[in-house]
């Protein structure tokens, strides 16, 4: 019945949008629904709007953002309070997508009471016409149980010329406190794309299209990043800060919490989207190819290369994209053996949650699939077998909690983005 339903709502929505799916668009769900009976959903907080991401501060307290209000909520033993905890002027040029409020983490690195390290990525609007430009910031509060206090701008990255794709996830590694961020494309066309142009500006780099990582404490670069070394060539950059790049944009990244590996998944257009395993100077190939190389006429010559970089090819891809948005290692052993530390990942276009077990050395994914295990893509008939929960409306975002239950951050385009959060927790 799951499949039936799916494959209905994938015609009519493949009518609407012309033969294929683009973002953030507006259909009739069913009530959310997972395939193993073992499981039981269970709303618990309602009454968001346009919640892009959430974070667990402590067993009973969730965060949550709101990208166009610029407000984070605080979800409270499954109440959503009035009041926000903190305010924030932003940029929402793009009310359903891109920028505005966006990313959070938290750092439970080492806690031991007090206040609690939250680290937030947003759009700041820009102050008056001639004065700070628009930019997408980091900036690190701290957590006293009510409100998010002394803001710290550890990070600071450009929003223009947009305002696509400015990405905006962010994740702690939980063995060193190193903070990872992610920003797409912003519409750029240069090296950090793989595209050499032709005016003599092939040394600039614009802080676009890259994963960023470096040290929670302060916002400044890890002296072990891929890319330290090449500073004095890109001055006017923050190449030092740069994990990876090549991304078209991004609404997932995760650490895998049995190796300490970054995981992103990555937006393509129309073609295709993404799953990585992002080493270090991974180069993920846009704007020159999204999936994998060998189906596209590009050979890894045609690619920029820039010292210390590598391309690879993702783990999996779905063919033709569907708006993957997070990833999220399952951290418990609550569902037991099968669950533990596998993956699953969201999509805003259809309401999914996909289901993936990690391979024994943890670079890639298994499949039962002969099709999908040859040339690691799923096309539209294939996905349905990767589909482990449906009828979400949107999904924005995915998270372990402390009790060891998954839980399901969920925006409606239908109904102006309304927000949901729902766990998912054994009968």
């Amino acid at each position: 019945m799951l499949l039936i339903l799916h494959e209905i709502r994938f015609i009519i929505i493949a009518l609407l949008c012309g033969g294929f799916l683009t973002s953030f668009i507006p259909f009739i769900f069913a009530e959310p629904s997972i395939v193993d009976h073992s499981l039981k959903i269970e709303l618990i907080a309602e009454g968001l709007s346009s919640p892009t991401s959430m974070a667990f501060v402590d067993s009973q307290n969730i965060l949550v953002l709101e990208k166009n209000s610029g407000d984070v909520r605080l979800v409270s033993s499954g109440y959503l309070k009035e009041q926000p905890v903190l305010e924030l002027d932003v940029d929402s040029t793009t009310l359903t997508c891109c920028r505005g409020l966006l990313g959070i983490a938290v750092n439970n690195l080492g806690y031991t009471g007090g206040n609690k390290q939250v680290f937030l990525y947003f759009t700041a609007a820009a102050a008056g016409k001639n004065d700070n430009p628009i930019l997408n910031k980091v900036n690190k509060y701290d957590w006293d149980g009510k409100n998010l206090l002394n803001p710290l701008n550890i990070l600071n990255l450009p929003a223009t010329p947009g305002p696509n794709h400015p990405g905006g996830k962010l994740t702690l590694d939980k063995k060193e406190g190193k903070l990872y961020a992610v920003i797409g494309d912003l519409n750029n066309v240069g090296l950090l794309q793989n595209t050499k142009n032709n005016n003599n500006n092939n040394k600039d780099l614009t802080d676009s299209s890259v994963i960023i990582r470096i040290n929670s404490t302060d916002g400044s670069a890890p002296p072990d990043n891929p890319f330290a070394s090449i500073k004095d060539a890109f001055p006017a950059s923050q190449v030092e800060k740069y994990y990876g790049y090549g991304i078209r944009n991004s609404f997932g990244l995760a650490i895998d919490p049995v190796t300490n590996n970054l995981w992103d998944t990555e937006n393509g257009d129309k073609d295709f989207d993404e799953i990585n395993l992002v080493q270090p100077g991974f180069n993920s190939g846009w704007k020159k190819l999204m999936g994998p190389i060998s189906q596209s006429d590009i050979a890894d010559g045609d690619l920029v290369k820039l010292a210390g970089s590598k391309y690879a090819d993702p783990v999996f891809s779905w063919k033709p994209s569907l708006g993957v948005t997070d990833i999220e290692f399952f951290d418990s052993k609550n569902f037991g053996d099968t669950y533990e530390n596998n993956v699953f990942v969201g999509d805003i276009n259809n309401g999914n949650v996909y289901y993936f077990k990690v391979n024994g050395s943890r670079t890639g994914l298994e499949f039962n699939n002969s099709d999908i295990k040859t040339d690691l893509v799923a096309n539209n008939k294939e996905k349905d077998e990767l589909v482990w929960g449906s009828g979400f409306k949107g999904i924005t975002d995915l998270e372990t909690g402390p009790d060891g239950n998954l839980y399901v951050l969920t925006f409606d385009e239908s109904r102006n983005g309304e927000g949901k959060i729902y766990r998912i927790s054994m009968n």
